[in-house]
């Protein structure tokens, strides 16, 4: 028998990135590694964008909640990566998943690692088993979304020309009605 503990699931899918519109976009160079963003939580999303991004989410992650709820799209912002641009390891604190749709790029640049990475190092020194992996780069290309637990520590590779657009997503469970 297998039992499956702490898994941690992250979910992918095909969008159509044209269906997802920011209004007011300013871009500045932010963070550590100054990439061009639009990072505020001021970012106006067109209603039917919100709709259209929040039932791809819904559908990808709804079996796995398994209780009646809502989905709420907390904020969103994109980046522009130009020669060389990166993001440190980072989380999304204070909501439940996030996402990277893809917008403009030849290959994902995210960088998962496993929540236990630093103990993993201390007890597998120089050993490379795949089942307990420290980090995981998905591959996934243009026109794809990506969401993941908020709480999942990872970072965006050095690379060139390539536009994403991020958010975060809050779960609200609803009452059962009798």
């Amino acid at each position: 028998m297998k039992i499956n503990i702490f898994s941690i699931p992250i979910y992918a899918t095909t969008i159509d990135v044209n269906e997802i519109r920011i209004n007011h976009v300013d871009f500045v160079k932010t963070w550590l590694s100054e990439t061009e963003s639009s990072h505020n939580f001021n970012n106006e999303v067109c209603p039917d964008s919100t709709k259209y991004l929040l039932k791809n989410v819904s559908d990808l992650i709804s079996e796995d909640i398994g209780k009646p709820h809502r989905l709420h799209l907390k904020n969103i912002w994109e980046n522009h990566y130009k020669e060389n641009d990166y993001q440190d390891r980072h989380t999304h604190p204070m909501s439940h998943f996030s996402f990277v749709i893809y917008k403009k790029i030849l290959e994902s640049h995210t960088l998962f690692f496993h929540p236990a990475d630093k103990l993993l190092q201390s007890y597998y020194e120089n050993m490379e088993l795949p089942i307990f992996m420290e980090n995981f780069k998905p591959d996934l290309k243009q026109g794809q979304l990506l969401v993941f637990p908020s709480f999942l520590e990872h970072m965006v590779l050095k690379h060139d020309h390539s536009e994403t657009i991020s958010g975060n997503i809050l779960i609200e469970l609803l009452e059962k009605k009798i």
